[in-house]
């Protein structure tokens, strides 16, 4: 009888359920994982290129990267897939008007209206029919003219803001990085004469508060000597932009803020030595001069270092102070121990919160600025429904940094 020797044979290990490795991918963006989730769904998209729910949370992935373009196609993919899995169901209907919400985002108007139109049902349906009828006014793709780098000075003020505006009609807008879309109150949008306003349902603020919101088109924007032509602005009343003093003196109203969609357009750099901000043509930041930021349900977020533990902060340049979420005090060492009975008063555009603990003396690292000895309130705020959110770096910190931000990456330079 001859011997046969199994030693030196490997068995592979057999693959998992699609299901099961899709949520996989899931549970990593819920952890803030999001190299564990590229990974993972590239391994997902390579095993089975045709799989509807592996496409779809793909596009998911590059939109959180801040690839618009890789979004789209795999959004493209996704409902390509989707139709001969679930037909023309009110699913199918959501992963068309994604589609058009991807499109929209990329500056694809003229694209984007009859997938919008597509997905207008259920909690969707007032907004992306709103947003169709606002893209077939705007031009087909989204364009700039003119020079292609302007330096403006900042106002005086707590939070950075600057003349811009349409033509002859320049007026002071707040830069909220933490804001989605461009916003003006209804007394501006008439100044600038918006036109084709129409009720988009509720947007969430930066205090997690619901507010109506409209949509509609300015004809011609200009930052600086940049030209942007015509944009999408959401119309908001007077009451909902509201920037209150640091040290409770007396309110001011900001009539509008510059958002993260017309931020994205550019590479941003704000100096407070300066007192300037800077737009140029995005070129990409260096990966090991950079942070990767994630880019999610319309807030950038960038990962801090809190006593050695990542984090994931909103970047807002909108809101007074830093601070926690519950989530985030939970997530550090020693958890909700190390938080302190506290009363201070966090304000933000379109108003404020008070928080009654705090968390004291941490030692915060984002990108290349290091803070020693910081204070962070525990606010209860939105904490994500994809990826987490667990606190936010607000202007007390962001006002001693040099922030640069270019196609979804940052820098933070500590200048005093």
């Amino acid at each position: 009888m001859v011997a046969v020797g199994l030693s030196g044979c490997q068995t592979r290990a057999p693959l998992v359920p699609m299901q099961q490795a899709l949520d996989a991918v899931v549970a990593a963006l819920a952890e803030g994982r999001i190299e564990a989730a590229v990974e993972e769904i590239g391994q997902l998209r390579a095993r089975d290129p045709s799989h509807a729910g592996a496409a779809q949370w793909s596009s998911v992935v590059a939109d959180l990267l801040w690839h618009d373009e890789e979004a789209v196609q795999h959004q493209f993919a996704a409902v390509r897939n989707s139709r001969t899995v679930i037909g023309e169901s009110q699913a199918m209907a959501e992963q068309r008007g994604r589609l058009g919400d991807l499109l929209f985002q990329a500056g694809r108007w003229g694209e984007s209206g009859a997938a919008l139109h597509a997905g207008a049902v259920g909690d969707q349906a007032e907004r992306r029919r709103a947003f169709a009828e606002v893209a077939d006014l705007l031009p087909f793709v989204r364009k700039q003219t003119g020079p292609l780098l302007t330096e403006q000075r900042l106002l005086a003020g707590d939070v950075p803001e600057f003349l811009c505006g349409s033509g002859d009609r320049q007026r002071p807008l707040a830069i909220d990085t933490g804001t989605s879309m461009t916003t003006l109150s209804r007394s501006l949008a008439e100044e600038l004469r918006v036109r084709g306003i129409r009720r988009a349902g509720a947007a969430i603020d930066g205090t997690g508060r619901a507010l109506p919101v409209e949509v509609g088109l300015l004809d011609r924007f200009v930052v600086g000597d940049v030209d942007l032509g015509a944009v999408p602005v959401l119309v908001v009343e007077e009451d909902a932009l509201r920037l209150r003093d640091l040290y409770g003196g007396p309110e001011r109203v900001s009539r509008g803020v510059l958002g993260l969609d017309l931020v994205a357009a550019f590479r941003m750099t704000l100096d407070p030595e300066r007192s300037s901000v800077v737009f140029e043509l995005p070129r990409g930041l260096p990966a090991g001069e950079s942070v990767q930021c994630v880019r999610a349900e319309g807030r950038c977020l960038i990962p801090v270092v809190v006593e050695g533990v990542r984090l994931w902060f909103v970047l807002d340049t909108g809101a007074s102070h830093s601070s926690l979420t519950i989530s985030g005090m939970q997530a550090l060492p020693g958890g909700e121990a190390r938080a302190v009975p506290a009363y201070r008063r966090i304000r933000t555009v379109g108003g404020g919160l008070v928080a009654v603990r705090e968390v004291r003396e941490l030692v915060l690292r984002a990108s290349e600025a290091r803070f020693r000895s910081v204070t962070l309130p525990v606010v209860a705020r939105d904490e994500g429904s994809v990826f987490p959110v667990h606190g936010v770096l607000g202007v007390d910190l962001l006002s001693r940094c040099r922030v640069t931000l270019d196609r979804g990456r940052a820098r933070l330079e500590a200048v005093r």
